[in-house]
């Protein structure tokens, strides 16, 4: 008697954010996504990830990339991109998102000029880096690590990334005045509604030529980054334990119905469950690895041994 064909495995949708005590500056994530659309947005911080099945693809500084396993994804400060499937089958990832002080702390002294430090492409095709943020992300995650250990990985971590993968970022035109005053307006007056006309009188300009201007420089148009400042304001909330009916009124949107959708959008999930696994009583791990099965191949380590502290030297860009 011939047994059913077994069905592949399908990706759900959960998105699961927790903090580290030995790493405050990094806020971490365990994500599978099926039919997620994220829509275009950027960061305050910078964002590191692996892709562990499947593949996820991103418009990001003009171009289109796919990060598959063994590659690298990234987004640093600033830059616009959005998110989807590349694949039939969905895909599941970690990331972790690295305040700026976080990143200037630990690379100083490799960088080269003022600034953040730079990385231009969305992907990196560097197995290697690859299994070793996944095996620090998850000997950190069940609680592997010790304080020295954790730090010393993430260090690692960030100067083998800058020494093989960092661009001098040069000179950069100066923004504009006249969106420099909008944003730093929509920033002071984001839980209000306010018109394109209204902007635009701020800066005697014309609706059109702000609009123009504003998404040249933003990457975005006014009514989307305003969004986006929200969703930042909430998330800060939403870590400090505030409830998400409480953050909605306060940030600017009509209801918490009305920010759930923009916060899965952007984000992933809801404020809800963001609010659950990242609150201040919580989202410190360890906690139980039940989001999928894992392969010693793939660069899991156990926790009681954890993370190898130091990628190979042939490959550890020592002179780049």
């Amino acid at each position: 008697m011939m047994g059913k064909k077994r069905e592949p495995r399908k990706t759900a949708n959960r998105m699961r954010f927790w903090r580290s005590p030995l790493l405050p500056g990094i806020l971490f994530m365990d994500g599978s996504c099926r039919d997620v659309v994220f829509s275009r947005h950027s960061h305050e911080t910078y964002a590191f990830g692996v892709v562990e099945e499947g593949a996820l693809g991103f418009r990001y500084r003009g171009r289109d990339f796919v990060a598959t396993p063994g590659t690298v994804n990234l987004a640093v400060p600033g830059e616009i991109h959005d998110g989807r499937g590349a694949s039939g089958e969905g895909w599941r990832y970690r990331m972790a998102y690295v305040d700026v002080a976080e990143m200037l702390r630990v690379t100083t002294g490799l960088r080269e000029g003022e600034g953040p430090p730079f990385i231009a492409p969305g992907v990196l095709a560097d197995a290697e880096l690859a299994r070793f943020f996944r095996g620090f992300h998850e000997s950190l995650r069940t609680g592997g690590l010790d304080g020295l250990s954790a730090s010393t990985a993430w260090t690692l971590f960030a100067c083998h990334l800058l020494r093989r993968h960092g661009e001098r970022t040069g000179e950069r035109p100066s923004p504009l005045p006249s969106v420099g005053r909008v944003r730093s307006f929509l920033e002071e007056n984001m839980d209000r509604n306010v018109s394109l006309e209204e902007l635009a009188s701020l800066v005697s300009a014309s609706p059109w030529h702000l609009l123009r201007a504003f998404r040249r420089e933003t990457g975005l148009p006014p009514h989307a980054y305003q969004i986006q400042l929200r969703i930042r304001e909430a998330q800060r909330k939403l870590l400090a334990g505030t409830a998400p009916v409480q953050v909605a009124a306060e940030v600017g949107f009509a209801d918490q119905s009305h920010l759930t959708r923009w916060f899965r959008r952007i984000v992933g999930t809801t404020p809800a469950a963001f609010l659950r696994d990242t609150g201040p009583a919580r989202g410190t791990g360890p906690f139980p690895a039940d989001d999928g099965p894992r392969t010693r191949s793939e660069g899991a380590p156990s926790p009681r041994r954890g993370v190898a502290l130091e990628p190979s030297s042939e490959s550890a860009g020592e002179e780049g």
